[in-house]
């Protein structure tokens, strides 16, 4: 994409359209970004239905590919049925949902499997002790958690399911972590992710593990390099994708690399439109810039919406996450 021509077809079409349908959530990870979205903003909003049909129906009209639904947790929405059940008449290449995984159920999978491709669950250890101590949450959300697990294990011919995990210092950083999150995805025929840790404050820092150190650590369980992806979406440096397999399983680690220059300058070109529950444009999850489209949406003015995505994208363009080390400016 040339950043001196960014147009909203090239927009649409490249780049998945990131969509946080709530900031609630049932767990409490200590380190989560919320999506950028300030740390104040959290068991606050759920998005408006119908002005999100509004939005994404004028946006498939003119070339949407993409949908990826994520929150907080999406299924704290009260309505989420209802917004599944709206995205699966779309013709999208992809259609993702991002979870938890504690309060999935085999009714809301039935309605997903008529239009997702993918659920991702982050969930970051498979070991009880380990995930409490990052999530706070209880036994019996684990035990639903595990539940859960078994029967999207068996519906792997439906979806793409993608089990999440950051590793973090002194947390779930060992080989056991390691192992046994990577024999549960082989197990249950799920993909594996593992993506470095971004601190939101100074004082975490020092919990962050080198991306070099994950994939020795992948590596050291037993898990075989498959050549690496040098490009995504177009360019090198954003995401640059490391493929691994192990067993029956397959994943990926993925250096995020937010306030690295390099990427930063990369970024616009790769980087999904993300809008907030509060129908705001956030370009970049490090700085707190947003674009509010709630008035455009109001008034039905197609082009101003349309407008305000090309603008994100020409921001993006800027590198305004350049140099920033942490999420501070979110706090």
């Amino acid at each position: 994409m040339d950043r001196n021509n960014i147009n909203l077809k090239e927009c649409l079409e490249l780049f998945p359209f990131r969509v946080a349908i709530t900031d609630y959530c049932n767990l409490r990870c200590f380190f989560c970004s919320n999506e950028g979205m300030a740390l104040s903003c959290r068991n606050r909003a759920h998005i408006d239905l119908e002005r999100l049909k509004y939005l994404i129906q004028i946006l498939a009209e003119e070339g949407l590919k993409n949908i990826s639904i994520t929150g907080g947790d999406p299924t704290m929405h009260p309505r989420i049925f209802d917004i599944v059940d709206f995205l699966g008449k779309f013709d999208l290449r992809d259609l993702f949902f991002h979870t938890n995984g504690i309060n999935l159920s085999e009714d809301l999978l039935k309605r997903m499997s008529k239009g997702f491709n993918k659920i991702a669950v982050s969930i970051h250890s498979v070991n009880f002790s380990t995930w409490k101590t990052i999530t706070r949450g209880t036994k019996e959300q684990f035990r639903k958690l595990i539940h859960n697990l078994e029967i999207l294990s068996k519906l792997t011919d439906n979806f793409l399911v993608e089990l999440k995990c950051v590793p973090i210092k002194n947390y779930n950083d060992t080989e056991k972590e390691f192992r046994d999150f990577v024999e549960l995805c082989s197990n249950m025929g799920f993909k594996f992710k593992f993506l470095n840790f971004e601190p939101i404050v100074p004082e975490q820092i020092e919990m962050v593990i080198p991306f070099e150190e994950i994939q020795k650590r992948l590596i050291s369980i037993g898990c075989q390099t498959i050549k690496a992806d040098k490009e995504f979406r177009g360019q090198i440096n954003y995401l640059p994708i490391h493929k691994f397999e192990y067993k029956d399983a397959w994943g990926v680690a993925i250096e995020i690399g937010c306030g690295d220059p390099d990427v930063c300058k990369e970024c616009y070109q790769s980087n999904e439109i993300f809008i907030t529950p509060e129908f705001k444009i956030k370009p970049c999850h490090m700085n707190n810039h947003q674009i509010d489209i709630n008035s455009f949406i109001e008034s039905k003015s197609k082009e101003s919406i349309y407008q305000a995505i090309v603008d994100s994208r020409l921001y993006l363009a800027e590198s305004p996450g350049a140099n920033l080390k942490v999420w501070q400016n979110n706090i």
